[in-house]
């Protein structure tokens, strides 16, 4: 087991837009870091490209939350458990989407795909890692407000969003005195694949980047330390 004091964080979707650019200034911060992404190739990417800047790279965990079950979940757990010990920082991230069109219209694999990986993956993360996490600990569901307030189109990826702010509101009252303080941040519009998938004509140039949505996220957990 890691006896390190550094901070350890794991982060879901850490391939995609908003996770890499979460997982880059964890690392270049000095904490440790467990990237979880579905996509090897791009984990194994971002471990390359830390290791050549920082000479220090995440730990991959390869896993598709949509496919994922309670066995899997348990084994994630015992891994991190025996190599890391702790988790100190949990950040829900990863997300699945394909396109606006109406609920009735969209398939069972994809609301299944959905729903599995932005509502139930973060329920199963949280019970299996919560007890590798304190009081010091937090919990960060990266949330989407747009679609609650346009719900027409977004189907099952707006019930998960719906269902993640209860799920915040829950465990922030079930809260027990040595439990992990848990916060939801929504870090407002910034170029993404998911977004191309939204709204294809969106740029670049028009919108902020990944690197300002995850200072929002950052920013959250740090107040929430000092709260």
């Amino acid at each position: 087991m890691n006896d390190s004091t550094r901070k350890v964080w794991l982060i879901t979707g850490a391939a995609g837009a908003l996770g890499s650019a979460l997982v880059k200034p964890v690392m270049a911060g000095g904490a440790d870091c467990i990237a979880l992404d579905r996509q090897s190739g791009a984990l194994d990417a971002l471990h390359d490209e830390l290791q050549e800047r920082h000479g220090r790279a995440p730990a991959l965990m390869p896993m598709d939350l949509a496919g994922a079950g309670p066995d899997d979940y348990q084994r994630l757990a015992e891994a991190v458990e025996a190599e890391f010990g702790r988790i100190d920082v949990l950040v829900h991230n990863a997300a699945t989407f394909q396109a606006l069109r109406p609920m009735l219209q969209q398939q069972p694999g994809e609301w299944l795909e959905i729903v599995q990986t932005s509502l139930t993956a973060p329920y199963m993360l949280t019970a299996v890692l919560s007890p590798l996490m304190t009081a010091d600990s937090t919990i960060v569901f990266v949330n989407d407000g747009h679609c609650l307030d346009h719900p027409g189109g977004w189907g099952a990826f707006g019930v998960a969003q719906a269902g993640r702010r209860q799920m915040v509101k829950t465990l922030q009252a079930d809260r027990a005195r040595n439990g992990a303080r848990v916060i939801g941040v929504d870090p407002g519009p910034f170029y993404s694949r998911l977004r191309v998938a939204v709204w294809p004509s969106d740029s670049p140039e028009h919108l902020p980047g990944a690197d300002s949505a995850a200072e929002k996220v950052i920013a959250a957990v740090e107040q929430s330390e000092h709260s």
